[in-house]
């Protein structure tokens, strides 16, 4: 039996892919699915790919190069194993914590357990910030029970997803060209019932020149502001929807687009205010003095 089936998209990293697919426990319970999205010849020997032809592992050789978010459905589309785990190419496991969890929770009946991480800066090795406001949110969780800040925070690692409620509820990623992972997350939001968060450190992120987490281009904005526009439509049907968190992220990408081009983002004001209504008013006018000070 497959408990656990690996999802890790790949984009012209092969050298850190390695490391992570190595942090992996390699163990007969085990399904590894990489799923390369088009990377470039120069930079990636496909004839010595990481994982290619190994035990519990299988790779995918996309061609589309349709982003991360294609890369995790193809994923999904092979996964068996009863829990899904997301992984970056460029992150890596703490490997004896995460077999630890592994398996302290395969016999659960969960529908997300959240794990704690941490974060370093490449090459120096220095302590990086990734997901640093989900370890905050763990911990109210640790305290209080209270899972809303962590399942509303669209980050996909760090967590051990019940394939029975991907499939169920038919939780796929938007396939664009980042932010991929919000409305996943805020499907995952609506369909999840059953959430717990472990103290375990299993996952550290990197933080490097190149990834698409440093991006922050007009373009890459302008798509998380209507990923998020979406994503509040989604949570404004569920539980969640008087919880202020959803506003602020679609306010917080409207605002960074403003920082980068006043006039695009006045243009995106009916579609903020026909999508979250009074919320963004409250919000704008917060901002007042800084969207002042921006002038």
């Amino acid at each position: 039996m497959i408990n656990y089936s690996f999802i890790i998209p790949h984009k012209n990293t092969p050298d850190l892919l390695r490391k992570c697919i190595d942090s992996i426990p390699h163990r007969e319970d085990i399904q590894i699915i990489v799923v390369d999205d088009n990377s470039d010849t120069d930079k990636v020997d496909f004839e010595h790919f990481p994982g290619l032809n190994e035990p519990c592992t299988e790779v995918y050789l996309t061609k589309e190069g349709k982003g991360a978010g294609y890369a995790r459905n193809v994923g999904l589309e092979h996964a068996v194993g009863k829990w899904i785990v997301f992984a970056d190419a460029d992150d890596f496991f703490h490997t004896k914590v995460l077999e630890e969890a592994m398996d302290s929770y395969k016999n659960q009946n969960q529908d997300v357990v959240f794990f704690m991480g941490d974060s370093i800066k490449l090459p120096s090795g220095g302590k990086g910030g990734r997901g640093s406001a989900l370890n905050e949110a763990l911990k109210e969780i640790l305290r209080t029970g209270d899972c809303t800040k962590a399942v509303l925070l669209s980050i996909p690692w760090r967590k051990f997803f019940s394939h029975k409620m991907i499939k169920d509820n038919n939780i796929r990623f938007n396939e664009v060209i980042c932010s991929n992972d919000v409305v996943f997350m805020g499907r995952v939001a609506a369909a999840a019932e059953r959430l717990v968060a472990s103290s375990l450190c299993i996952y550290c992120a990197t933080e490097h020149e190149g990834s698409i987490i440093t991006n922050k281009s007009l373009k890459n904005r302008l798509v998380r502001f209507y990923e998020e526009c979406e994503n509040v439509k989604i949570l404004k049907q569920t539980k969640y929807k008087h919880e202020p968190s959803i506003y602020y992220w679609h306010f917080s990408e409207w605002f960074h687009v403003y920082k980068l081009d006043k006039y695009k983002a006045i243009t995106l004001i009916p579609h903020a205010l026909k999508t979250v209504g009074l919320p963004f008013v409250n919000q704008l006018f917060r901002a007042k003095l800084g969207l002042k000070r921006e002038h």
